[in-house]
């Protein structure tokens, strides 16, 4: 497990929900009606296979450059795909997941992540799984 399945794992995800958002119509979920994109089961596809390659991960002995490649990919996809809501929000919520490959990364690397981390979500914006991952990233040794 490495980068590249988790590229794979997120290109899968922003193809099919990106998908589902252009061919939305103005009225899907308005009053309860129709289908919202963000009720569509890619969404927590996206997570459990997120989730598992991350488990994997962090149970192998992957390097501390391999740890931060892949989290500092995780952690920019939200910024760079924020044209829809649902597509964002989800991108944020799965930085929860992250915690466990944090314990890889060397001091050094954990600092960077947390300046970039700190610049692209600022404090008051930030949900209660990513302050978890600030905080980890502040208390790595």
């Amino acid at each position: 497990m490495g980068i590249n399945e988790i590229k794979a794992i997120y290109e899968d995800y922003l193809e099919t929900a990106k998908k589902l958002e252009e061919q939305r119509k103005p009225t899907d979920g308005l009053f309860g009606m129709g289908k919202k994109p963000a009720d569509d089961p890619c969404h927590e596809k996206f997570a459990d296979d997120l989730e598992k390659a991350l488990d994997e991960m962090a149970a192998e002995d992957i390097s501390a450059q391999e740890a931060a490649q892949v989290l500092g990919y995780i952690y920019d996809m939200p910024v760079r795909n924020g044209e829809y809501q649902s597509i964002y929000w989800m991108l944020v919520a799965v930085h929860g997941l992250t915690e466990k490959l944090i314990d890889k990364l060397t001091a050094e690397d954990a600092a960077k992540l947390k300046k970039s981390y700190g610049a692209n979500f600022k404090r008051w914006e930030r949900l209660p799984a990513q302050q978890k991952v600030y905080a980890a990233l502040s208390h790595k040794k």
